[in-house]
């Protein structure tokens, strides 16, 4: 007898924790289909008389009146921004970099966007402007150069510099 009750009592503790453990599992779980639908546009055949006496009015069922066309309004011309930061840029300006974040503005040996990167520089690193301008990829580029260190050179594009002494 007492061999029953401890092996009816094992078995209801497998049964329980098989019930606890199973369904829980992520990945276990049956697939649930969800279908979601727009809201039904009503056509004009809706709104028309077809069917009915040419003179009555057509009827709208609970209050759904067909749209009349308006005009759109007529919003204000957006004057554009700059494109590039204000200031005097000349040879010999001393510029600052701006806007270019964590991602670094990438200093080149050459102008253009496909010419090779020879340092990145960051916000507020500031550098004599030495050339330039040139335009390449409808960019205007100057040649830069780190006034206290005179490995650091090269073109970068004018639109993350700002001139900090002309």
């Amino acid at each position: 007898m007492l061999v029953g009750a401890v092996g009816a009592a094992a078995c209801l503790i497998v049964f329980a924790l098989a019930q606890f453990s199973a369904p829980n599992t992520p990945g276990n779980q049956p697939a649930q289909v969800r279908i979601v639908t727009s809201m039904p546009t009503l056509s004009q055949d809706f709104f028309s008389a077809s069917g009915r006496d040419p003179g009555l009015a057509p009827t709208s069922p609970a209050g759904i009146f067909p749209s009349t066309p308006t005009a759109a309004p007529v919003l204000p011309t957006p004057i554009p921004s700059p494109s590039l930061p204000p200031g005097e840029f000349r040879i010999g300006a001393t510029v600052r970099v701006v806007g270019v974040g964590l991602s670094g503005l990438n200093i080149r040996m050459e102008p253009g966007t496909g010419s090779t990167a020879r340092f990145l520089a960051y916000d507020d690193d500031e550098f004599v402007v030495v050339d330039g301008p040139q335009t390449v990829n409808g960019l205007e580029w100057w040649r830069l150069e780190d006034p206290n260190d005179s490995s650091r050179f090269g073109w970068a594009a004018r639109n993350y510099l700002t001139v900090v002494s002309p």
